[in-house]
Formats: structure tokens, C-alpha cells, sequence
């Protein structure tokens, strides 16, 4: 019987998808579900040095799966433009009719109800003629 090249192959004891081979035993590497790692259990010696059934081999190389790293992005605690613009047109608007009232209550004095201060007496008024003619 031929020897097989060392490579992952299915699991002769069935407690894992696949075992590595190293080309003369079997080894305590172990994957299953894309994950490896130790068998903590040794196998029995006479098994270990049984070679694998050809055509059992793992159609890709398992590799330790490694999760990527999660990066976690945050809105700004900031206003967002929205708000920025809103503000900022609100802004605007009290400034234009702060000017507007400013400009309308000028001290024009045609447009003042109050009457104007004078130091002259006033003219006597006479009153109508209420007698009757003979």
C-alpha cells in the first residue's frame, strides 16, 4: 500500500471533520467547522500509524479561523447639519426683525401720538353767544 503525503485528512476516529496526517502517523491537530485545534486525547498507537483511505483527504486545507476585528463607529456626538442650518436661519430671522422693529420705531415726530411740549398759554376760547335778540 502506498503512503499518503502528510496533509488534513478525514478523521479516522470520527471525533473530528478531519486530522493531519504528517506522513507517517497521525497527529493531535484536529478541525472541525473550519476551526483547529489539540486533541487533548491521545489515539490508540496502533490506529495512529494506519494510514488514510485514499480520496479521504480535505478538499481545501482547513485554517484556523480568525473572527476579523470589529470596528465600531459612532455618530458624532455633534449637531448635524440640519440642526446647524436650522439654527442658524433662526438666527438670521431674529437679527432681520430685531433691524425691522428698530427701523420702524424711529424717532420721526409725524408719526408720534404724543403732543408736543410748549411753553405758551394756551389761546382763551370764547364761548357761543347764547342770548337771544329782542
Amino acid at each position: 500500500m502506498a503512503q499518503q503525503p502528510g496533509g488534513w485528512y478525514t478523521d479516522p476516529t470520527s471525533q473530528f471533520v478531519y486530522r493531519y496526517w504528517n506522513g507517517t502517523q497521525w497527529t493531535n491537530q484536529v478541525s472541525s467547522g473550519g476551526n483547529t485545534s489539540t486533541d487533548p486525547e491521545a489515539m490508540d498507537p496502533s490506529a495512529a500509524t494506519t494510514p488514510p483511505v485514499p480520496g479521504s483527504a480535505a478538499p481545501t486545507p482547513p485554517q484556523a479561523t480568525t473572527t476579523p476585528p470589529v470596528q465600531v463607529t459612532q455618530k458624532s456626538s455633534g449637531m448635524g447639519a440640519g440642526v446647524m442650518i436650522g439654527l442658524l436661519l433662526a438666527a438670521l430671522a431674529v437679527i432681520v426683525l430685531v433691524i425691522v422693529l428698530m427701523n420702524n420705531s424711529s424717532d420721526d415726530p409725524s408719526t408720534s401720538t404724543v403732543a408736543p411740549v410748549t411753553s405758551e398759554a394756551p389761546a382763551p376760547t370764547q364761548a357761543p353767544d347764547t342770548t337771544t335778540a329782542p
